[in-house]
């Protein structure tokens, strides 16, 4: 428990009530620590401590926050006068919803990690000095970044409700870059301990595929069949997620506007979940405004299950508040064992190791556009054959739900800020690549 947050909440709670205001309050504690490396130097190491609190205010419909990392009793008086101040001056609002009261929630514990906590500069240091010994060993050069977070949530409403969460996670990134500068490669890890960050194994596979994509043959764009690895899978996953919103839908503003939810659209196969409990995705059980984050199925049997829902448009719609979200796991009821397997099934396609810069082309449609990076790959009758240019793609993660392949059985965590994106690796068939790119 956060005696602190809930402390700091106790003050901005009772300036609200003495101007006879509802109010919801969220305090964050947050440390990070990371070192950065470049040309296969250490270069820049940092910590940082912050608190900061933010209060939603209320006089009847009419309402506005703000937030402040200042925690002293004056700091947060001014908080709390100038945020009511906002509020008597905005306009009444409808789809005001008040605080949330009293509710339970299951506690976390696998979110948190005690030696993550407490993890040194040192230990991040020496995860990138392995990195950088394994790529000298090979005349690679490469840069990344290390980094520790440990974080502590606190709400509290002055309907009564009271609830704490407290994370860990670690993360690393890698690019390398052969001599010659035709060739690139790219690895990461996110995991809720730093033990499981092994800066040695990430480095490794980011100069394979960067000796593998070196010198690449140029090929001309088109409809490909695909394997994408995790991180491009949830650079698509992260959109699909924007787009699958209840009130978008019913204001016939999005795709599940004309595809009803229930209906079987995707392949049988994906399923995609969302559960802080689950060991694999660990994550708060409760979101800003205290909607309980309970195990939640979003696709299962080729059909979408569920889409999100604000509280304001679940009472409106007669649906139930999901909360938003920040776990998501995508796996499949019949998988592969390993990309190998997926890569046997294919008599002409392409490997992408990520996407870059993925931005939308039409919502409606869960349209995209982005570029490929750091190492695409030919498939040629079932075998990885050789290194090719990178690509511009204009596509749609409901590309892999409705044109798959396959998955693998294996999960990967991918590095993300925030939010928990567990994906594994996917093949999809007629993945359009729409130009070439010359960038490595």
């Amino acid at each position: 428990m956060s005696a602190r947050g809930f402390e700091i909440a106790d003050r901005l709670l009772a300036q609200a009530a003495k101007m006879g205001a509802e109010a919801r309050v969220v305090v964050r504690e947050h440390a990070m620590g990371h070192v950065r490396f470049a040309a296969s130097e250490l270069t820049t190491a940092g910590d940082f401590d912050t608190t900061t609190a933010s209060i939603a205010i209320a006089f009847g419909n009419k309402h506005a926050s703000a937030e402040t990392n200042q925690t002293t009793d004056d700091a947060l008086a001014a908080l709390a006068a100038r945020t009511a101040t906002l509020a008597r001056a905005a306009p009444e609002d409808p789809e005001y919803l008040a605080p949330l009261g009293p509710t339970r929630y299951p506690r976390n514990a696998r979110a948190w990690d005690e030696a993550s906590a407490a993890l040194d500069p040192t230990a991040r240091a020496r995860a990138a000095r392995e990195a950088i010994a394994l790529a000298d060993s090979r005349a690679i050069v490469i840069a990344g970044f290390v980094q520790s977070h440990r974080t502590e949530t606190t709400i509290a409403t002055s309907a009564g409700l009271r609830a704490d969460h407290r994370a860990t996670w670690s993360q690393m990134t890698a690019t390398a870059r052969t001599a010659d500068g035709t060739g690139s490669g790219w690895s990461g890890a996110n995991a809720t301990s730093a033990s499981e960050i092994r800066g040695a194994e990430i480095a490794r596979d980011a100069c394979d595929r960067a000796e593998r994509s070196r010198a690449p043959r140029k090929i001309d764009p088109g409809r490909y069949t695909v394997v994408l690895e995790p991180s491009c899978v949830a650079s698509l996953l992260a959109h699909y997620v924007e787009a699958a919103d209840a009130r978008a839908a019913d204001q016939g503003r999005s795709y599940f506007s004309s595809h009803r939810v229930g209906d079987a659209i995707f392949d049988p196969r994906v399923v995609l979940r969302s559960d802080p409990l689950d060991p694999e995705t660990p994550g708060c059980p409760f979101d800003d405004e205290g909607v309980a984050l309970d195990p939640t199925t979003w696709i299962e049997s080729g059909a979408p299950k569920n889409l999100y829902s604000s509280r304001f448009w679940a009472r409106k719609s007669g649906r139930n508040a999901t909360g938003s979200r920040s776990t998501w796991h995508l796996s499949s009821t019949s998988a592969a064992p390993d990309a190998n397997a997926l890569v046997a099934q294919i008599k002409r396609g392409l490997v992408v190791t990520r996407f870059w810069y993925v931005r939308w082309l039409d919502p409606k449609q869960i349209l995209l556009t982005g570029l490929t990076r750091d190492g695409v790959f030919l498939i040629e009758d079932g075998k990885v054959t050789h290194a090719v240019n990178n690509f511009r793609f204009n596509d749609s993660p409901l590309k892999m739900f409705q044109r798959l392949v396959g998955m693998t059985q294996q999960t990967w965590r991918t590095p993300a800020e925030d939010t928990i994106y567990r994906a594994p690796i996917v093949a999809c068939d007629d993945f359009e690549m729409s130009s070439g790119s010359d960038a490595i």
